[in-house]
């Protein structure tokens, strides 16, 4: 078989994937709930009432109907921006936005109006930010925190100790006073921890441009979690528009600037350290053939490391006195 024919194929078989396997949701871990009750302007519950809610960077709408006591719950809800949108016939429609945040609750209680359906009525700071069934103690550090804070060695591991009651390295990390090992680490619903040391495992350590999110619970983790204290992070994904980015970050040890110690003679310690890469991510589109928009996504991340390193050490012979 040619070399060409073989490129073909696995073309073919990448199209085929795209095309008819039937979507798979992950883990649930990290994602987040939206849940509330819809009542009237009496506050009486509205059953049968119709919530959607839509996030505004994929367009991926979920939807639910409210039970016989005008309750609603929409589970596996991914981190990001939505818009949310309760009808009902006889009322008017009701319509407001909101932020899931990773492994986060949020509840949203609709008040709908007597009149047309075609009329929308928006609502702001309709959202919950207290949870009365949950008890943990939790901590959120968001995409744009992720990016702008610094960082010694672009890992992502070095942020948690920004959490109170959290220390460590990242290697082994401590919560509020446990022994390592205390803490689940999970990416996108896999544990990733260290099983001897308690951080993050060394050779499978998640760049910082690949997540989107993480959230630290030092006190009351649930029955899903298999420790006391939990780190949950979710992955970045594609949205319906291209978006991407390139760094580049040079150190060096400034020889030309610092003062020489007398030992060093003339050879100074060298540091040099480039840390470069690029995100990329996007719908998939084939032209004709398929267009991936509100249906499929992809995301692309590289980053190389070059270091070019030398230490000078000097031992003084020992010379015995009389």
């Amino acid at each position: 078989m040619s070399k060409r024919t073989t490129i073909k194929l696995g073309l073919l078989l990448l199209l085929a994937l795209v095309l008819f396997l039937q979507p798979v949701l992950g883990q649930s871990t990290g994602r987040g709930e939206v849940r509330g009750v819809v009542r009237d302007q009496n506050q009486a519950v509205i059953p049968g009432a119709d919530v959607k809610i839509v996030n505004a960077n994929t367009n991926v709408t979920q939807s639910t109907i409210t039970s016989d006591v005008g309750a609603y719950f929409i589970g596996a809800v991914q981190t990001g921006p939505y818009a949310m949108t309760v009808e009902m016939p006889g009322f008017n429609t009701w319509t407001t936005t909101f932020t899931v945040q990773v492994g986060a609750t949020v509840t949203i209680d609709a008040e709908l109006q007597v009149g047309d359906i075609s009329t929308t009525i928006e609502v702001t700071d309709s959202v919950s930010e207290v949870s009365i069934d949950r008890l943990e103690v939790a901590d959120v550090k968001d995409f744009a925190r992720i990016q702008q804070l610094p960082l010694n060695g672009r890992q992502v591991n070095t942020l948690f100790a920004l959490t109170p009651g959290v220390e460590g390295d990242g290697g082994t990390t401590r919560v509020v006073g446990m022994k390592s090992g205390s803490l689940e680490i999970t990416l996108d619903g896999v544990s990733i921890v260290d099983r001897f040391g308690g951080g993050l495992r060394g050779r499978i350590q998640p760049r910082v441009d690949t997540i989107q999110e993480f959230r630290i619970e030092t006190i009351g983790s649930d029955a899903r979690f298999s420790r006391p204290a939990t780190v949950t992070m979710v992955s970045r994904s594609g949205t319906n528009e291209l978006h991407g980015s390139v760094f580049w970050t040079h150190r060096n040890n400034g020889a030309g600037l610092r003062a020489r110690r007398r030992e060093e003679g003339d050879t100074a310690s060298k540091l040099i350290r480039n840390e470069f890469g690029f995100t990329a991510g996007g719908p998939v589109w084939l032209g004709n053939l398929y267009d991936g928009r509100d249906k499929t996504f992809w995301f692309f991340t590289y980053e190389g490391l070059r270091t070019s390193q030398s230490r000078f050490n000097s031992s003084w012979p020992r010379v015995p006195l009389d």
